[in-house]
């Protein structure tokens, strides 16, 4: 079998598809056409992981990718949101030959900003939006709370699923700390990823001002350079910054914190934050660390269904409230679900999928 997946910037779910894919069906093919960077120029590593690579100018994208389908000959395109616009490309160049999976990441219409990463989408973004998932012959969502918009909106094809944003076990610690930090003082949360000062859901500044001022430890690892957030750290003694990291050296540093932090903004995309399992939550856990969350709502059923972290109404009394957790229990669980969280315990409803799509 044959797979293209497309995408405007290559991005670490992908990267996690064809890690697994790898290790559970070599015999599956794998492309990559797409407008930005590699893997390799955005997390330093995974272009290996795919025969071939095409990038698709960002003006007039339809001559390359006919090209592309015609060389590589697919029998599924695996398409990325978001934009969705290179999905409907995909429909319309495809013209009922490969099938095409729409992998929805995130909903524009559940967003007040455009997307962090990528280009600009082209066209009216709600339409395109709908087409590319009624359009496509299945459909992989990030959360039950998406699904459910999802549908709530359009009307997907039969073969729709969830699928999380798992970690990858290839790269879990194999060793966890005991379960029984912190022996005094406060647990010590880190944080990991993208961080904005846009206003954004990114943009966590009074967030991380709040917990400073109540003398929280809180240790960050930006995905990206991000100086307003160095200063941040610079005016807190409890807050320290890190250097970006790669995602591997990531996991190594992880397992020295107690909690990791996974409370976003909700001023401008709340409704987007309800429907989010981001990588972030499910690398704390493959790191031994339950998760800290905002009532956020896909996050607040993961923690709360698996036992593995709490939901804040608020970040009033923080002291208090992270001094009244069970942490030994709660690492415990951590412990013993983070095996079972990772693509590679999941994969095989990827590659079932595929199949399905395919036949």
């Amino acid at each position: 079998m044959r797979v293209l997946f497309l995408e405007q910037q290559p991005c670490i779910r992908a990267l996690k598809y064809a890690v697994g894919l790898r290790a559970s069906r070599p015999d599956i093919r794998l492309g990559f056409a797409f407008q930005g960077r590699t893997l390799s120029e955005w997390y330093g590593a995974g272009d290996e992981l795919f025969e071939s690579w095409w990038r698709l100018p960002a003006e007039e994208p339809s001559w390359e990718l006919r090209r592309v389908l015609d060389a590589f000959q697919p029998d599924l395109v695996h398409s990325h949101n978001l934009p969705d616009s290179l999905t409907v490309l995909a429909l319309e160049v495809s013209d009922g030959g490969a099938p095409i999976l729409h992998d929805a990441h995130d909903l524009q219409s559940l967003r007040r900003t455009p997307h962090e990463t990528g280009f600009p989408e082209p066209g009216e973004p709600l339409a395109l939006e709908k087409r590319a998932i009624e359009g496509s012959a299945a459909l992989l969502a990030v959360s039950d709370e998406m699904m459910g918009e999802i549908r709530a909106r359009h009307h997907p094809p039969q073969q729709s699923h969830v699928f999380p944003n798992y970690a990858l076990r290839r790269d879990l610690p194999e060793a966890l700390p005991a379960h029984n930090r912190p022996i005094d003082g406060l647990p010590r949360l880190v944080y990991q990823g993208t961080l904005l000062a846009n206003g954004g859901h990114y943009d966590l500044r009074a967030i991380f001002e709040a917990i400073a001022a109540q003398g929280v430890a809180l240790d960050i690892y930006p995905g990206r350079p991000a100086p307003e957030y160095r200063e941040l750290a610079e005016r807190h003694p409890r807050v320290r910054w890190h250097e970006t990291v790669s995602p591997e050296r990531l996991l190594r540093e992880l397992p020295r914190y107690d909690l990791g932090w996974a409370g976003f903004n909700t001023a401008l995309n709340g409704p987007h934050l309800d429907t989010a399992l981001p990588n972030k939550a499910f690398e704390y856990l493959a790191c031994g660390l339950p998760v800290l969350t905002l009532g956020h709502r896909a996050l607040a059923r993961l923690v709360e269904e698996e036992g593995v972290g709490a939901s804040l109404d608020g970040l009033d009394d923080l002291p208090g409230r992270l001094t009244a957790l069970d942490l030994p229990a709660l690492r415990q669980r951590v412990a013993a679900a983070r095996h079972r969280l990772t693509v590679e315990a999941n994969i095989g409803r990827i590659t079932d999928l595929y199949e399905a799509v395919a036949s």
